[in-house]
C-alpha cells in the first residue's frame, strides 16, 4: 500500500488541472497514490487525467453531483495511504512537499495533521501568504485547536496532510458541511492530535474568479458558526465568542447585499455582529500591506 494518498476533488478543472497533476507527478517522494474524483465535470476534465499513463493514479466519477464535503468524503473513502493529502485541482505544490512532511510524519503516530505554508497567486503575478496570521512568525505546532478559532481556519488544505487513522476515529463529514470540509477536519483532528508544520512554501493558492469561496462566503460563515457551536464548550469563551462576532458581521454583509434579505443583515450586524472590527477593516488590510513592504514575510 503506498504511504500517502493524494486527494483531488474534480470539477470541471481543465483549464488548471494539468499544471496540479503535473506538481504531483514532479514529486521527489514517489510512494504516493493518486484519487482523481471527478464530480461530474463536463469539460475535458476526464480526458486530461487519462493522458497521464501511470498506475499510481485512480479515477473515479462520482455517481452524482454532490457538495465539496460529500465528495472529499466520497474520495477519502477510496483511499489505501496511511496519510491523506490533498490537491485542489487549480493549486501547485514544491517538489519537495510530500517528502518533507513525511519527514516529519517518522516522529510518531501522536501527530494527525502536518502542513506548511502556502501563498495566494494572482494572475497579475502578486503573492502573499495565505495565512496572514502568521506570515511574519513560525507556523503554529503542537496543539493549535484553540488558534484554529482565535486567527480562523489558517492553514489551506492544499498544504496539509492527515493521518488516515484520525480521519476515520472521527468519522464521517457531517451533511451541514459542505463549503468547509477542510476547517472541520482541522479541527476535528486538532482536538486530539497534535500537529507539526514544515515552516517553509509547500504550495500554491491559485487566486482567480471561479474559486469556490467567492459565490460561498454566506454558507460559509453558517457552517463556521455552526462549528463554533459546536466546539464551544472546548474553548475560550472569549476566544468563541470574539470568532462568533466576526463571522456574523461576514455574515450580515453577505445578507446586505441582496435586496430581499438586506434587514436581516441590517439587523443580524448590530445584535450579533460588531461594527468596530467592521470598521477597523481598512485599517488593517493597510496596515498589513505597509509592514510587508518594510519586513520580509516568512514565506519569502
Amino acid at each position: 500500500m503506498p504511504l500517502v494518498s493524494v486527494i483531488m476533488n474534480i470539477r470541471n478543472g481543465a483549464a488548471f488541472l494539468r499544471e496540479a497533476l503535473d506538481s504531483v507527478m514532479a514529486q521527489t517522494f514517489t510512494d504516493w497514490e493518486l484519487i482523481a474524483w471527478d464530480d461530474c465535470s463536463t469539460d475535458g476534465s476526464a480526458r486530461i487525467v487519462a493522458e497521464y499513463k501511470d498506475a499510481r493514479i485512480r479515477y473515479f466519477l462520482s455517481p452524482e453531483d454532490t457538495p465539496l464535503g460529500k465528495a472529499r468524503d466520497n474520495a477519502i473513502r477510496q483511499a489505501r495511504g496511511e496519510w491523506l493529502a490533498f490537491l485542489d485541482q487549480d493549486d501547485l505544490w514544491t517538489t519537495t512537499k510530500l517528502e518533507k512532511q513525511m519527514a516529519l510524519a517518522a516522529e510518531g503516530a501522536g501527530i494527525g495533521i502536518i502542513y506548511g505554508r502556502a501563498v495566494l497567486v494572482w494572475p497579475n503575478g502578486s503573492r502573499r501568504d495565505y495565512d496572514q496570521a502568521h506570515e511574519f512568525v513560525p507556523l503554529p505546532e503542537g496543539d493549535i485547536f484553540s488558534e484554529l478559532f482565535r486567527s480562523a481556519c489558517f492553514i489551506a488544505m492544499s498544504s496539509a496532510v492527515l493521518r488516515r487513522a484520525a480521519v476515520v476515529e472521527i468519522g464521517p463529514i457531517p451533511q451541514w458541511v459542505e463549503l468547509t470540509p477542510d476547517y472541520y477536519l482541522y479541527a476535528a483532528i486538532a482536538h486530539r492530535y497534535q500537529v507539526r508544520a514544515v515552516q517553509e512554501v509547500v504550495c500554491w493558492y491559485r487566486m482567480h474568479d471561479s474559486n469556490l469561496w467567492r459565490e460561498s462566503r454566506r454558507k460559509i460563515h453558517h457552517e463556521a458558526l455552526r462549528m463554533i457551536d459546536q466546539w464551544a464548550a472546548c474553548l475560550d469563551p472569549q476566544v468563541a465568542a470574539y470568532r462568533r462576532r466576526t463571522h456574523a458581521t461576514g455574515l450580515a454583509l453577505e445578507e446586505m447585499r441582496r435586496p430581499s434579505s438586506a434587514k436581516t443583515g441590517i439587523r443580524r450586524l448590530f445584535r450579533e455582529g460588531s461594527v468596530p472590527w467592521l470598521l477597523s477593516r481598512p485599517f488593517v488590510h493597510a496596515l498589513r500591506r505597509v509592514r510587508r513592504k518594510v519586513r520580509r514575510p516568512s514565506w519569502q
